[in-house]
């Protein structure tokens, strides 16, 4: 059931893309390729396969083109420097702290203290990449552009150190992307506005999903080491009485 899922759910996914593309006049259909391969990206991260993060890399080069057509040099140059080599992180990491028989990731729990601190580096980072990016002269709406960033790589990181919460991070990346993309579209400063916006709102919904399939995995994994320990006791106790 869940294998003709996944082949209905590409399937879809890659006729909404391309036909979205051919209806906007979507350049070169780049902005179709990099929808295509975010649905695709999300499905992966969604089962919580270690191996994900190699179509995340894919998706990072063709948005990073996508912004250096829009002259979003922070989006691109973060993407280099940044996303990429996370990326490679997250594919260790996720693989060295995979369950040996399903090849799915084993989840972190965030902390109270732990989610301050996120909060208080997005705000901070957001500040400082938005001033140096102002001193761009041909930069283009630099504080969003450095909030998407910040928050993209923010994302990244969570969820590459396993934890949910970098799926409501995301959430809110992409309504900043779709803040920037439809002031690009309203000042044409790219081709490829439209697909972007789409995508965006798509992936709104798409990392709701995520998160939600996150905390089902994560209560899933709870509930096997509590039965794991019960029997692990049992056994434990069931010695002692033969002893």
């Amino acid at each position: 059931m869940k294998k003709n899922f996944d082949i209905l759910y590409l399937v879809i996914a890659l006729i909404f893309s391309y036909g979205i593309g051919l209806i906007f006049g979507d350049s070169y259909l780049l902005g179709s390729t990099t929808l295509y391969i975010a649905f695709v990206h999300t499905l992966l991260q969604t089962k919580g396969k270690w191996y994900q993060e190699f179509v995340g890399i894919i998706s990072t080069i063709l948005s990073t083109l996508v912004s250096l057509l829009a002259n979003m040099y922070s989006s691109a140059i973060f993407s280099v420097l940044v996303y990429i080599p996370l990326s490679i992180f997250s594919i260790m990491n996720w693989k060295k702290n995979k369950n040996q028989n399903d090849d799915i990731v084993k989840l972190n729990k965030m902390t109270f203290s732990k989610s301050l601190i996120v909060i208080i580096l997005i705000v901070l980072s957001s500040v400082v990449l938005s001033y140096l990016l102002s001193l761009i002269p041909s930069q283009r709406l630099a504080f969003l552009d450095a909030v998407s960033t910040v928050l993209n790589i923010c994302g990244i990181l969570l969820i590459a150190l396993r934890f949910k919460e970098g799926w409501i991070v995301w959430v809110l990346c992409n309504f900043v992307d779709i803040s920037i993309w439809i002031i690009s579209f309203i000042n044409e400063y790219s081709g490829n506005s439209v697909m972007m916006i789409i995508m965006s709102v798509i992936n709104v919904a798409l990392n709701i999903w995520g998160f939600i399939s996150f905390i089902k995995l994560r209560n899933k994994q709870e509930v096997n080491v509590d039965k794991n320990l019960q029997e692990n006791t049992a056994t434990v106790n069931f010695d002692n009485v033969n002893d």
